[in-house]
C-alpha cells in the first residue's frame, strides 16, 4: 500500500543514461520545496544509496543533525516530508502546529496531525533546507505499520530533480532537469497528471478468458503489487473465477483483494507472460474512475526507472532482473 494513499491532506545508472552535471556554486531554488546545496567536490549526478526494507527503499540521512531513516514514495506528489511519530520526533524538539488529519490504526485520537517548518535534510553529497514536515502521533500506529523507519519523503527529490532508481546497484540518482539527457534503449512513456495530483501511464493486459484492456494505470512507487487491477472502474473488469483471496489491511480496514495469474501485461514495448496480479475494488485500486489500476514497486524494480516530472516522462530501461518478450 502506498504511504501517500494513507494521507488525507487537504493539500495535496545504467550506461543508457548520460551523466548530468549539477550546479554546485550555490543553493539552487527550483520548483520543489525549500532549496538545496550540493556539497563541495560533487561534479556529476547525486548518488544516494538505499536498502530494501519491508519492500520499500530506505535511505540514511540526518534531519536537523539527528540520524534518520526515510522511505520514498510518489503515489501522490506532496511537498512535506512525513514523520510517523517515531522517537526521532521527540529528539528533534520541533515547534508543532495543528495542520491536517491522517488516518491511522491507533485508538487515541489517531487522526491528529501537526506541521513543522524549517527542517534540514542532509545526505552525504547534498543538503535540503527549509523543508516542511507533516507529523503524525505515535498513537496513529504508523510506526508499527512501517517498523524501522521514521517516515518518508516525496517532492524533496521529485520536485527538484529527475529521479532515477537503479535497483541493481541499490541507489537513487538525482539528475539536474536542465542537464539530463536520455540516450538509452528503453521505453519512454507519457505521464498524465490526474485531478488529485497522482500520475498515470498507458498500459494493457489480457485475461485468460480472452478479454483485453487498454488504458492508463496509476503510478505508485509505494505500491506492493506489480499490477493492482481495479474492478471498480468504468470498464467493469471482473475478478476471474478461481482467484485466491488475499487479505490486506489499510486505514479503511480489511481489504477484500484477490490474486491470480493473467495471460499477459504490456507496458511500453515490454510484454510479461502469465504474471501474477491482484484484483481489488478498494480505494487504493485506482485514482481516476476510468483508470485500469495501479502499478507498483515490483514492476519498477525490473527496470532502471526514471521519473521526470518536469517533462511528464517515465523512462523504463531493462536491468538484469527483467525477463521480457519484444
Amino acid at each position: 500500500m502506498s504511504l501517500s494513499n494513507l494521507i488525507t491532506l487537504s493539500i495535496m545508472s545504467f550506461s543508457a543514461l548520460a551523466l548530468a552535471a549539477i550546479d554546485t556554486t550555490s543553493a539552487k531554488v527550483v520548483k520543489g520545496p525549500g532549496h538545496y546545496q550540493v556539497l563541495s567536490g560533487v561534479k556529476s549526478e547525486i548518488h544516494i544509496p538505499f536498502i530494501m526494507h519491508y519492500g520499500k527503499p530506505l535511505m540514511k540521512l540526518k534531519i536537523n543533525g539527528k540520524d534518520a531513516l526515510l522511505m520514498i514514495d510518489n503515489g501522490t506528489l506532496w511537498n512535506e516530508i512525513w514523520l510517523m511519530g517515531s522517537p526521532l520526533v521527540d529528539s528533534l524538539d520541533l515547534a508543532l502546529k495543528e495542520q491536517a488529519e491522517i488516518g491511522g490504526t491507533g485508538k487515541d485520537d489517531p487522526t491528529q496531525a501537526y506541521n513543522a517548518d524549517g527542517l534540514t535534510l542532509q545526505f552525504d553529497d547534498i543538503v535540503f533546507y527549509d523543508q516542511s514536515a507533516l507529523i503524525s502521533l505515535k498513537s496513529a500506529g504508523f510506526c508499527t505499520m512501517f517498523p524501522g523507519t521514521d517516515g518518508q519523503l516525496c517532492n524533496t527529490f521529485f520536485g527538484h530533480f529527475i529521479v532515477e532508481f537503479d535497483f541493481h546497484k541499490s541507489e537513487i540518482i538525482l539528475h539536474s532537469p536542465d542537464k539530463f539527457k536520455y540516450n538509452g534503449k528503453g521505453s519512454v512513456l507519457d505521464m498524465k497528471l490526474e485531478e488529485n495530483g497522482a500520475y498515470s501511464v498507458p498500459m494493457s493486459f489480457a485475461l485468460e478468458d480472452g478479454s483485453h484492456y487498454n488504458g492508463n494505470v496509476d503510478i505508485d512507487l509505494g505500491g506492493i503489487y506489480s499490477l493492482n487491477i481495479a474492478t471498480n472502474n468504468n470498464q467493469n473488469i471482473q475478478t476471474p473465477i478461481g482467484a485466491q483471496p488475499l487479505k490486506s489491511y489499510g486505514v479503511q480496514g480489511e481489504c477484500s483483494d484477490y490474486k491470480c495469474k493473467i495471460k499477459e501485461m504490456s507496458i511500453g514495448k515490454y510484454v510479461f507472460n502469465n504474471p501474477e496480479v491482484v484484483f481489488s475494488n478498494g480505494k487504493t485500486a485506482r485514482v481516476h474512475q476510468d483508470n485500469l489500476g495501479v502499478i507498483g514497486l515490483p514492476l519498477f524494480m525490473k527496470f532502471n526507472t526514471v521519473f521526470d516530472y518536469f517533462h511528464n516522462k517515465l523512462y523504463l530501461i531493462p536491468n538484469k532482473a527483467i525477463k521480457i518478450e519484444l
